[in-house]
């Protein structure tokens, strides 16, 4: 049987909804995936954050393993992290072999952000298909990604396998799918909570297909419990009134992509926000954030912010030798490749000032405490190597992960990560790409 053969016609059923006031953030929830409605303890949304080339191993894992405290991250370039030490994790004694991993940079992008598989969708692109329910299910932002050498340096693919060429320009992102949640005052042709009840009907035509598509016979429980909940959800929201917000904490990005050198670190602060407020909004619940693509030597990453830290490159003529350039100083693994990758957590730290910031008006708590955030690169060192790459999952997760402890996976592969962080989901994976378990310690 069909579970909507007698239900209203689509056309009331939507009136009904915009009347109650539905908000974007609620329209998420109207996925029909078994985990939709998971009880707490499970983590909501997700950010895949990238960066190039690798890092100096012994300086980035330069932190003692067990819960972390004042002090811990002082010697590592993950410190600027350190105001979120609450919400960290940092992961040591990972390897990319046998996941992925190669020496070359292409052939590492195919497989190490897919579990190991070569050619197969990226984590992102899996979680935001399982997640769905939004105007769009993966949102991708970069920071000089459009200057790599080409399609294979980089790191995400779609749910096809087809690699992702991520946009740079904040504004551009913004004016696609974020333009109607600013506030009226800055808005003067539509109204702000028109056009947002608008991609609420958009998500609902979405979903109500998908169920229309599902039909039922009493061998499929699993599906017969989820479309039920999901029909005694929307019962239960149509009998309330909800809050469709002021457009609060949402404005167009000053900056957009000049491919002015100087102006790459409020391009990447503006992606960061633009992940925020799509998040704020419910626009997607699954993001990917690109620094730049592998191997790359487009961008000179010499920003104020870190120039203490560059040794005899911080200062004078040499701030502009092509040395601080990612890929020529990743080979030297010295202080300033160092200095590089505490960059890349700078605007991470950002990120997590941004998400902490923004309440979760779907799930409660703040946007950061429902999310899990993945932060790797496509080697480990400077020089290709494999094993214990620089990575560590941030934000609150739900309550699913251990947080504010480090971990020493004990030479576990990237892929076991990755199954468990589609776990924290509640999408129940027994194994992920190349993976033979998990990561011990991880999990809640």
């Amino acid at each position: 049987m069909n579970y909507l053969k007698n239900k209203m016609q689509r056309r009331d059923f939507l009136r009904t909804i915009a009347k109650a006031g539905l908000t974007t953030a609620l329209a998420s929830q109207f996925v029909f995936s078994p985990k939709v409605f998971a009880a707490a303890g499970e983590a909501r949304r997700f950010i895949m954050v990238y960066y190039p080339n690798g890092c100096v191993r012994d300086k980035w894992h330069d932190y003692n393993t067990g819960g972390l405290g004042s002090g811990s991250l002082d010697a590592s370039p993950l410190i600027p992290l350190s105001n979120h030490m609450n919400k960290l994790t940092p992961v040591k004694n990972l390897t990319f072999a046998g996941h992925g991993g190669s020496s070359g940079h292409p052939e590492a992008c195919r497989g190490v952000f897919s579990g190991g598989v070569d050619g197969a969708p990226s984590l992102d692109a899996v979680i935001g298909s399982q997640l769905g329910g939004n105007l769009t299910n993966n949102m991708h932002v970069g920071c000089w990604s459009s200057k790599a050498l080409g399609s294979e340096y980089m790191p995400f693919t779609d749910i096809n396998g087809n690699k992702i060429d991520v946009p740079d320009n904040p504004q551009m992102i913004y004016d696609n799918l974020l333009a109607d949640v600013v506030n009226s005052s800055q808005q003067t042709e539509a109204d702000p909570e028109a056009e947002r009840r608008k991609r609420v009907l958009e998500s609902l035509h979405e979903n109500l297909d998908l169920l229309q598509g599902n039909a039922l016979n009493v061998q499929q429980q699993g599906k017969l419990m989820t479309h039920e909940e999901s029909l005694n959800y929307y019962q239960n929201v149509l009998n309330n009134t909800l809050d469709i917000g002021d457009g609060t904490g949402f404005s167009r990005p000053a900056t957009g992509m000049s491919g002015l050198n100087e102006e790459a670190e409020l391009v990447a602060q503006a992606q960061m926000r633009n992940i925020a407020m799509a998040f704020q909004a419910n626009v997607t619940r699954t993001a990917g954030f690109q620094f730049m693509g592998a191997q790359d030597e487009s961008l000179k990453i010499n920003f104020e912010s870190i120039r203490p830290y560059m040794g005899e490159f911080g200062s004078g003529d040499k701030l502009y030798y092509n040395e601080v350039r990612s890929h020529v100083s990743s080979h030297n693994e010295s202080d300033l490749f160092n200095a590089q990758t505490r960059w890349y957590n700078i605007m991470v730290a950002y990120l997590m000032d941004q998400l902490a910031a923004r309440p979760d008006t779907a799930y409660g708590g703040t946007l950061l405490d429902n999310t899990v955030i993945l932060v790797m690169s496509e080697v480990g060192g400077g020089n290709h190597q494999q094993e214990n790459p620089g990575i560590y999952i941030a934000g609150g997760c739900g309550g699913a992960m251990n947080t504010g402890i480090a971990i020493d996976a004990g030479g576990a592969g990237t892929s076991n990560l990755f199954r468990d962080i589609g776990n924290s989901f509640g999408l129940g994976w027994n194994n992920y790409g190349n993976s033979f378990g998990g990561v011990n310690g991880l999990l809640v």
